[in-house]
């Protein structure tokens, strides 16, 4: 599977899985609360890394959580309480394609961060992203996916707002053609520029859109209930 710059949060995950592992060789368990906030620690003040906390957070908890980010620095994180089937539901109606870009996070978070400190209107947009987040997850715990696939390409288009290099033309050909086979919404995963195509589509027109879409790679995934794990090496071997 590519990773690095490709917006499936590899650095994030692997920051938290070396924690994780070195705690436990130093014969330790940390909470997930810890690893995500030491791995941001890692990345963002020692590396200097001008990324968020989202992939992190996520990869330290796993599962299908809602993560508020305060102006101060404090992380809450709630998992989204939904039925089973509304969760397999969203799964199902999901779908991964890998566009062969990649680009460099470093450049696109900082130049996002520099425009939303300067520019009113990337401000206005970020908010209304907060705001559609909110809607997806109130459409989850009511159990009503009607009108996810409309707030996802909502919250599309708001992302393609805040710098110029978010999308392109390549970009935005594709979205178009697998809107137009069949994809209610989606997004570029990450900072954007490449990496993956993440569409929200009837299972049904799946193969309409990758028939439309054939330069594109499909990639399967599932949604994992688990965070960052450790295998222990024992003198009787794996455990």
């Amino acid at each position: 599977i590519p990773s690095q710059g490709t917006g499936l949060g590899s650095s994030g995950s692997y920051t938290v899985g070396l924690l994780n592992a070195l705690y436990a060789a130093n014969g330790h368990m940390a909470g997930a609360e810890r690893l995500a906030s030491e791995a941001c620690h890692v990345e963002m003040d020692l590396c200097h890394h001008p990324s968020g906390k989202q992939d992190q957070y996520i990869a330290a908890y796993g599962g299908l959580q809602f993560i508020r980010f305060k102006p101060d620095g404090t992380v809450f994180v709630d998992p989204v309480i939904c039925a089973p089937e509304t969760k397999q539901a969203l799964q199902n109606w999901l779908l991964m394609l890998y566009t062969g870009m990649t680009r460099k996070t470093r450049n696109l978070l900082a130049e996002q961060a520099k425009l939303t400190r300067e520019k009113p209107d990337k401000q206005a947009s970020l908010r209304k992203m907060v705001g559609l987040a909110h809607q997806l997850l109130e459409a989850l715990e009511r159990n009503d996916l009607g009108g996810f696939g409309e707030i996802l390409h909502a919250g599309w288009q708001e992302k393609r707002k805040l710098t110029a290099h978010i999308s392109n033309t390549q970009i935005d050909g594709w979205y178009q053609r697998a809107r137009m086979a069949g994809a209610i919404g989606g997004k570029i995963l990450g900072a954007g520029g490449g990496g993956f195509l993440l569409l929200y589509a009837p299972p049904e027109k799946h193969s309409d859109i990758l028939r439309a879409l054939p330069e594109l790679r499909s990639v399967p995934f599932h949604f994992s209930p688990q965070g960052s794990k450790v295998i222990y090496v024992e003198e009787n071997g794996y455990q």
